[in-house]
């Protein structure tokens, strides 16, 4: 999406450039008294470069936009059918929930649930008395069930038995072992984080509390971008209007979820399928978002910002109007720089 702006951007300024450019005040640039006719013919080719370059950069730009369009609901059923979700007792419900909808795409999901289940225990060794999901008759690690799943993408829901126990940083900690763990065996697979869901207005405990909730799901977006993870926002559907688990969702007076809770999952999950596979997501798979690509989006800026220019000053003006044009052509900058917003060009000579 930020390349997608940045488009826009270039197409702004290239409109912006012909304005200008084409102005009485900026054709001073091209004029003096012995070459006047010489200099309007090369303002009128500059024009039509700089028309031509913005051309071009709108042809693209909605050729892109239409591309992004077209996801049929069939390719959202299939998305899922290739998906396992992986979670505590809240996930469980979703589950059952799931289990009882009649030719749905949630027919199709696989699961990897239990009730008490965390990212730290999750880490712990197999045992009797662990709770460790069962996968075909035998209970498992996580990353031993997907690998044996052949699954395209994992959605991780976890946090309301972690908080308690590890904190923020240390929960987050985990939860990077745990896709650690996966990727090591299923290297290809697509992890995607589901934000933690509030609990009921006063209802939180210790840690878990819903101010606490929000810096940990606030945690997962961050830890989600640097790592080119996915990120659902299941939380923030769910909430009343002071940011708790909404009544009518919560089916314990605590944490767990009513059946109209899980209905508001089923369309969540489509929408966020939805933006994934049109490219219109916050959170694009694989792209983690590091200073050094923000670095190198803002080189691109610059260079073709200052392409754009040059196609606008194409001739050197004659010897009598040199420092006419140096002038105007500062201003020229000036323009272009609060007009279109291009930090490139914050410095001109005067």
């Amino acid at each position: 999406m930020m390349k997608k702006q940045l488009k826009c951007n270039l197409i702004i300024a290239g409109m912006t450039l012909t304005l200008v450019v084409s102005s009485p005040a900026t054709a001073n640039v091209y004029a003096s008294e012995n070459t006047a006719l010489d200099q309007s013919a090369d303002t009128t080719n500059t024009v039509e470069i700089t028309q031509e370059t913005s051309t071009e950069l709108a042809t693209e730009e909605n050729a892109s936009l239409t591309d992004v369009m077209e996801i049929s609901e069939a390719e959202i059923d299939t998305y899922f059918s290739d998906s396992v979700f992986v979670g505590d007792s809240i996930m469980l419900g979703f589950r059952n929930y799931c289990m009882k909808q009649k030719d749905s795409f949630l027919n199709d999901i696989q699961f990897l649930a239990a009730g008490s289940f965390s990212v730290s225990n999750s880490l712990w060794d197999v045992t009797e008395k662990s709770v460790h999901p069962v996968y075909q008759g035998k209970k498992r690690h996580i990353w031993e069930s997907i690998s044996m799943m052949d699954t395209k993408r994992v959605f991780l829901f976890f946090g309301m038995n972690d908080l308690n126990v590890s904190g923020l940083e240390g929960t987050c900690e985990k939860y990077q072992k745990l896709i650690s763990n996966i990727k090591e065996k299923s290297p290809d697979v697509e992890i995607h984080i589901i934000s933690m869901t509030y609990t009921l207005k006063g209802a939180g405990k210790g840690k878990l509390k819903n101010d606490t909730i929000r810096d940990f799901n606030i945690l997962l977006q961050d830890m989600a971008k640097e790592n080119g993870w996915g990120f659902m926002d299941i939380a923030t559907p769910l909430a009343d209007e002071n940011g708790d688990l909404a009544v009518e969702y919560c089916s314990d007076g605590y944490v767990h979820q009513s059946r109209a809770a899980y209905g508001v999952w089923s369309t969540v999950i489509r929408d966020y399928a939805r933006a994934q596979l049109d490219g219109t997501t916050e959170f694009p798979l694989g792209i983690p978002e590091t200073e050094e690509n923000s670095t190198e989006e803002s080189a691109t800026v610059e260079t073709s910002s200052e392409s754009i220019l040059s196609a606008v000053i194409t001739e050197t003006p004659s010897p009598k109007s040199d420092s006419l044009a140096t002038t105007d052509i500062n201003k020229c900058n000036f323009e272009f720089r609060h007009t279109a917003g291009f930090s490139a060009f914050a410095t001109t000579t005067e």
